[in-house]
């Protein structure tokens, strides 16, 4: 039925579709690529589970988030690591598009129109940061997936164990891809108490017991990882560390960073989100989004889907400041809620849904017309 519904839209809007399938295809481009970056850390870390039996890097402990070395570990293989790469990336985008199916499913149960939904999946599709990150062996694409996986079930009510474990699950793989997903355990928390009061409520003991045993069954991961991560801390000098950057420095010096006082990256990078120059930073431009997101879902904040929404984005953003960090991949999965609140702010200014559309339509030609000079740029140089 939702695969009728999309096909059928395609159908009838083809300048999106062609827009989409061009973006898709020069997202396949970084199959071939060669590993750059964080890659050849995940990839060196992948290498010692298999081979080795040890989450190390450079002879040394890790305790860098293990999502995606376990997922290029699955697929690695010493004649020939670059199938086992190519694999892997290929993971990756199954999870984008489950993590598009999601946000899909999530956007239209806001009932914007279909139109108006269709925009904003078409200007996170075609966003040149999407293109290049969401198939390259960064975890941008797991969390993507699941970020929008635990929004999506986080917006149902939860009537029965499943509904539950339909939260907690995807909770569990964001904390274990990047820490600062720690922070929707208050969603987790607040939807928990309440169902475990509806079990006390009808005093059914047979779920009760249900829910505490399939819940410490799926946090099991999360205990055996951050006990290795405390004991790693401890007693190691650490090969690659997440937390090693807070023991030398106070958590005024985060905080100046994550806002964008010190440094280039943190709120000022976040207009790089949206454009293709991504070394570009501004402190203004990037502060009056963010102030247009934050305005837009004001206005709509006494509807609950839209109040969850806007709370956990803020969240990982409050997260993200305290941890002083905020490249703007680190956004990437969120990208379609910002998406949504400045198309709020300018439904608030009590402007033409037209001509939002009209102006979507252009925004995504100028990414595709972009995507495309790299696509020649890269044949080029072969």
């Amino acid at each position: 039925m939702l695969i009728n519904k999309i096909s059928n839209f395609f159908k009838d809007n083809k300048l999106i579709s062609a827009l989409i399938l061009i973006s898709f295809l020069s997202s396949l481009r970084n199959l071939f690529l060669p590993l750059i970056g964080d890659e050849g850390t995940y990839a060196k870390i992948a290498e010692n589970i298999i081979y080795n039996g040890s989450y190390w890097f450079n002879g040394r402990p890790s305790t860098v988030t293990p999502s995606l070395p376990l997922i290029m570990a699955l697929f690695y293989t010493k004649t020939a690591p670059a199938i086992g790469f190519i694999l892997s990336k290929l993971v990756n985008l199954v999870l984008v598009i489950i993590g598009l199916k999601y946000l899909y499913l999530f956007l239209r149960n806001l009932r914007l129109g279909r139109e108006l939904m269709w925009c904003i999946l078409l200007l996170t599709i075609v966003n040149n940061n999407f293109v290049f990150w969401s198939l390259i062996l960064y975890p941008e694409s797991i969390l993507f997936c699941f970020f929008w996986m635990f929004i999506y079930f986080l917006s149902k009510e939860i009537k029965e164990l499943q509904d539950f474990l339909n939260i907690l699950i995807p909770f569990i793989i964001l904390l274990l891809t990047r820490y600062v997903f720690a922070v929707f355990s208050i969603f987790l928390l607040i939807v928990g108490w309440k169902y475990l009061k509806i079990l006390i409520r009808d005093k059914n003991y047979k779920d009760l017991q249900k829910l505490l045993f399939y819940s410490f069954i799926a946090i099991i991961p999360v205990i055996f990882w951050f006990k290795f991560v405390y004991y790693a801390e401890q007693n190691f000098n650490i090969g690659l560390s997440y937390f090693g950057k807070f023991k030398n420095q106070d958590i005024f010096h985060h905080l100046k960073t994550g806002i964008g006082i010190e440094g280039r990256n943190g709120i000022p990078a976040f207009i790089s989100l949206f454009i293709p120059a991504t070394s570009i930073r501004s402190w203004i431009i990037s502060s009056l989004l963010l102030f247009t997101f934050v305005t837009g879902f004001i206005t709509k904040f006494k509807d609950e889907l839209y109040r969850k929404l806007f709370v956990a984005i803020l969240l990982v953003q409050l997260g993200l400041i305290f941890a002083g960090t905020g490249f703007s991949r680190y956004w990437l999965p969120m990208l379609p809620g910002y998406l949504l609140g400045f198309y709020l702010f300018y439904k608030s200014l009590k402007l033409k849904d037209s001509y939002f559309i009209l102006l979507t339509k252009i925004v995504a030609i100028i990414y595709v017309a972009n995507e495309m000079r790299l696509n020649i740029q890269i044949m080029t140089n072969l």
